[in-house]
């Protein structure tokens, strides 16, 4: 929206956005007043128990997009934070992630880095900017709506906030395409160094997929509120698109394991535990495959993925968890 805006000639105002004030990571900005043209940019839009609900909004906006190095830089600081607060009692994906995240850490694990950067991002979409209590508030007031995640927090004007919303998007299709493309290339490559990252990958990225499917879900079953679409194609289409490359994942990580995971294994022998490669606490790994393992053998555990989206609930993202990933995750 900003390109076509007109701006007023008062002075810019230094703010300061967050998307989750107990860490404490922030990104200041400069935002700018405008003449307002349409009702839209006047209004905000957040979602409390029964759908999108709106507030009105004060017209700032960035002049200039949010330079590159800064964004990355801030989704990665979020991405230890999300990955142990992201998904409550479901203890099989909390051992994924927290394996993925010590995977990461090395320097040579940039695509594993890489897929958690872009769950990273699409964790922020979903949490939603809001204005940092030490900022210049800009006129905004707090949401005063106690069935809403946003309650008590002042959001950001519209359309700096979409401007921020557009910025994470913009970089989440940009790591995709490095994404598919890397993992194309270390699929291809067949190289046993390689498996277990292809499949912390793998399932990262179908997670990814999972959370943001949940969030076009919302788009759709919420579609007449008053809340405009932005995105050119439908929710329904990209949730489309989203099936499809999960159902891909899949079919190459099954290609080439010859239908083995790493939860068939035994790893007590020396050449499998080969096969966690280079990493900061291969013992860990170890471990969290063997918790991970066992829960995958529970029979809950199968009567729940058997039916995934008989779980969906629009208030909690975590509800299509294995929606796709449980297509790789079996024993």
């Amino acid at each position: 929206m900003h390109h076509v805006l007109r701006f007023t000639n008062a002075p810019p105002r230094s703010v300061i956005i967050c998307h989750e004030k107990s860490i404490n990571v922030t990104l200041p900005i400069n935002a700018h007043e405008f003449i307002a043209e349409t009702p839209e940019q006047l209004q905000y839009w957040y979602k409390d128990a029964n759908g999108w609900q709106s507030t009105p909004t004060t017209a700032f906006a960035m002049k200039r997009g949010i330079n590159a190095e800064i964004l990355e830089k801030y989704i990665q600081d979020h991405t230890y934070y999300f990955v142990e607060t992201s998904f409550g009692g479901n203890h099989i994906m909390a051992d994924i992630f927290m394996a993925a995240f010590k995977y990461a850490r090395t320097e040579e694990n940039f695509l594993l880095r890489d897929t958690l950067q872009l769950w990273t991002a699409i964790q922020l979409l979903i949490k939603g900017a809001s204005l940092h209590p030490s900022s210049d508030l800009l006129g905004m007031m707090a949401i005063n709506n106690p069935s809403s995640t946003q309650a008590n927090s002042v959001p950001p004007p519209r359309v700096l906030a979409n401007q921020i919303e557009h910025s994470l998007e913009r970089r989440i299709w940009q790591l995709e395409k490095q994404i598919l493309s890397e993992l194309q290339k270390r699929i291809f490559g067949r190289k046993k160094e390689d498996w277990l990252k292809i499949f912390f990958t793998t399932v990262v990225l179908m997670n990814s997929l999972e959370r943001d499917s949940w969030r076009l879900y919302y788009w759709m079953c919420h579609s007449e509120q008053g809340n405009t679409w932005q995105h050119p194609t439908a929710p329904k289409r990209l949730i489309e698109k989203n099936d499809a490359l999960a159902e891909s994942l899949a079919a190459h990580f099954a290609a080439i394991s010859k239908g083995i995971t790493p939860f068939a294994l035994d790893w007590s022998r020396e050449q499998s535990f080969g096969l966690i490669g280079n990493c900061e606490d291969p013992h860990g790994v170890l471990g969290a495959i063997e918790r991970i393992g066992r829960g995958l053998r529970n029979p809950e555990h199968a009567i729940y993925t058997g039916n995934v989206m008989a779980h969906y609930s629009q208030h909690d993202e975590r509800s299509l968890d294995f929606l796709y990933s449980s297509k790789v995750m079996i024993v």
